[in-house]
């Protein structure tokens, strides 16, 4: 019971600042309140649901499976290659890239290490980002090779999504609701390759 008043109270303030248009020099001791409204004009419950999930969360905020895509921002240059991260410091050329990314690529990178016969010390590549929770990138060991990767923001944290040589499953793809624009526009559906429209 308490839950639907507290509903039927959002919905009416909502209300009452819609009824107020956008733009009015009026002060917040102008606007309707709660208590006034509730006299005068009902709201079901049933439509409020809404108004609560009106606004697009930010990303250090997004929901597990993110609905909405952010800024794009391309790192990848004329040949092709993306921003190279050999150390933790080096992420402060992912310009534009929230600090929650920064720490998790700097967090990756200290966590890989070389394979059996490598030498060299890993690399992250960071190719493409969207702000609203997806990235693309993946692992280099100079003279050793490396895989592709594709992170995303999972339940208010990123984590990596993908790592791989080949084409991408059509289900972890879905899962993580990425976007085609960074994910691509085709997936693996079993040994088939199949359009991927994200």
């Amino acid at each position: 019971m308490t839950h639907t008043r507290h509903l039927v109270a959002t919905a009416l303030a909502a209300t009452a600042l819609l009824l107020s248009g956008c733009g009015s020099d009026a002060t917040s001791d102008d606007a309707a309140t709660p208590e006034a409204s509730a006299t005068t004009t009902p709201a079901p419950a049933a439509t409020t649901e809404p108004t609560a999930t009106a606004t697009t969360p930010e990303p250090s905020e997004a929901p597990t499976t993110p609905a909405t895509t952010g800024k794009l921002i391309s790192y990848v240059d004329s040949e092709d290659v993306g921003v190279m991260i050999a150390q933790p410091s080096d992420t402060s050329k992912l310009t534009g890239a929230p600090a929650d990314f920064k720490a998790f690529i700097a967090a990756e990178l200290g966590r890989l290490s070389p394979d059996q016969g490598c030498t060299e010390k890993p690399q992250i590549s960071v190719d493409q980002l969207d702000t609203g929770g997806w990235a693309r990138g993946g692992t280099f060991v100079p003279q050793c090779g490396g895989s592709a990767s594709l992170w995303a923001k999972d339940g208010g944290t990123w984590k990596e999504a993908w790592s791989g040589q080949s084409l991408v499953e059509c289900s972890i793809l879905q899962r993580y609701r990425f976007p085609s624009r960074i994910a691509g526009d085709q997936c693996s559906n079993g040994s088939d390759a199949v359009p991927y429209r994200g």
